[in-house]
């Protein structure tokens, strides 16, 4: 969705689904909980955390955490080269995302063209670069729906797969094609059909042939393809994965719900439809293959309200989420700074700084969960219900709780038989045999790292 993107959100998970997910073995063999249904005017309710003494499992690979910029196409929005590079290291991101426009390509020789190329030159992180699905100049290629189109867009990917630059890169092929492939149509329904140029089943051999020429002219290329934008129960994204389940490539997806109701706008919510992904990919593809959430991302504007604290907090668990959940490979925050200074434009107002590079509250937790997810060793979501979230995380400084409110101005306190040292994200520590929790992710040492651990939560 770089460059004016059509932000998408889909349905909420349910209460029966929340059950369902609670009683998973996996969920039982870690954790013993007792939850009460209380009005208000009843005493606070009451759940039992257990954090087994038996270690949580590694991570295959590190989760790769980037950032979108806007140093292709869709205009400059203020970016500036250097401070974009300076801020991208010093949060600590691996990896940034961009387009790369297809006839700029071709104009600059096969090259990386403009400030994007320069942007690169300047970076150490790891670009994501969208490969632009249309070529007005070629026909049939705009979209590249016909054989001739599918053609010359693979001979685009395998010219970029070939470049120098692309051992370390991870290429996209396309942007929200169910979005984008056509505009100004009605909302794509479902899969669609084959005569809709933006239907599964015209995306799908696209993807197939660029996925094997790009292969081809590089071995050690990265192919990400998907990508889907607002796609109500993933039925879009299951025919391509389904469609697609052979391919040595990996699955991007997209997800927003800053406009859904205001209860909603959770990082929690975005979560439980990661989960339910999974599932539906697992069900129509046969197997579920990971996933790059390639762009994820709360606005502050004045429409669609999002405080800027709250974006921050969705920002950290989102993150903390993925660093704990192996079958997330990647997580692109959109994006590193606003595009525009209207406060009440969604568009203008994604960033994790403002137009002019000043902080939001976003950029001190991010940077906080990305040192965390890089001193991570092992982890695992032991306990996750509609109220709370807890994480066991093992890492270079020992072995912690990591713990937040699933609602935006939900508190929790968590009692635990000895005094534990904590800390929330970007917050001053304390001490003591109760810790307060918020929607703001709190870091909780554990005094016996070898031994069960119980906590009384109580809200």
């Amino acid at each position: 969705m770089n460059q004016g993107p059509t932000r998408s959100w889909q349905s909420r998970s349910t209460a029966s689904r929340w059950a369902r997910r609670l009683a998973a073995p996996a969920v039982l063999a870690v954790l013993a909980a007792v939850a009460t249904v209380v009005s208000s005017a009843a005493p606070p309710a009451k759940e039992r955390i257990v954090v087994p003494k038996t270690l949580p499992a590694g991570r295959a690979s590190p989760l790769l955490i980037g950032v979108g910029t806007h140093f292709g196409i869709g205009g400059e929005y203020n970016y500036q080269i250097d401070e974009s590079a300076r801020l991208i290291d010093e949060l600590g991101f691996d990896s940034f995302r961009d387009d790369l426009d297809w006839p700029a390509f071709q104009d600059a020789g096969g090259v990386f063209p403009g400030r994007l190329g320069q942007f690169m030159a300047a970076t150490k992180a790891r670009p994501l670069l969208i490969l632009t699905a249309g070529n007005r100049r070629i026909e049939g290629a705009n979209p590249p729906v016909t054989p001739g189109g599918r053609t010359a867009y693979a001979k685009f990917a395998a010219q970029v797969a070939a470049t120098p630059q692309a051992d370390r890169a991870l290429l996209e092929l396309g942007n929200e094609w169910n979005l984008r492939a056509v505009m100004g149509r009605a909302a794509l329904a479902g899969a669609g059909r084959t005569d809709d140029p933006r239907a599964a089943g015209n995306y799908v051999p696209l993807a197939r042939a660029a996925i094997a020429a790009a292969g081809s002219a590089n071995p050690r290329a990265t192919l990400l393809y998907g990508a889907a934008g607002t796609d109500p129960q993933w039925q879009w994204l299951g025919a391509v994965a389904a469609g697609l389940k052979q391919q040595r490539a990996g699955l991007s997806v997209h997800y927003y719900n800053h406009c859904k109701p205001a209860a909603d706008r959770t990082a929690s919510e975005a979560i439980g439809e990661m989960q339910r992904l999974r599932e539906t990919l697992g069900g129509t593809a046969g197997s579920a293959p990971d996933l790059y959430i390639t762009e994820i991302g709360w606005p502050t504007a004045t429409s669609c309200r999002i405080s800027r604290e709250q974006s921050a907090d969705n920002l950290a668990q989102f993150l903390l989420w993925s660093m704990a959940t192996p079958w997330v490979r990647g997580v692109w925050i959109y994006q590193l700074k606003d595009q525009g200074l209207k406060t009440d434009d969604i568009e203008d107002n994604f960033g994790l700084y403002d137009y002019h590079y000043q902080p939001k509250p976003a950029a001190c937790l991010v940077k906080e969960s990305i040192a965390l997810s890089r001193a991570m060793r092992q982890g695992r979501v032991v306990y996750r219900s509609p109220r709370v979230t807890v994480l066991d995380y093992v890492g270079a400084d020992g072995r912690k709780l990591i713990a937040w409110t699933n609602e935006a101005e939900a508190t929790a306190t968590l009692r635990a038989a000895d005094s534990v040292a904590s800390r929330p994200l970007c917050g001053t520590g304390a001490k003591g045999t109760t810790v307060g929790i918020t929607n703001t992710p709190t870091v909780i040492a554990l005094t016996q790292p070898n031994a069960d651990t119980t906590f009384e939560a109580e809200f």
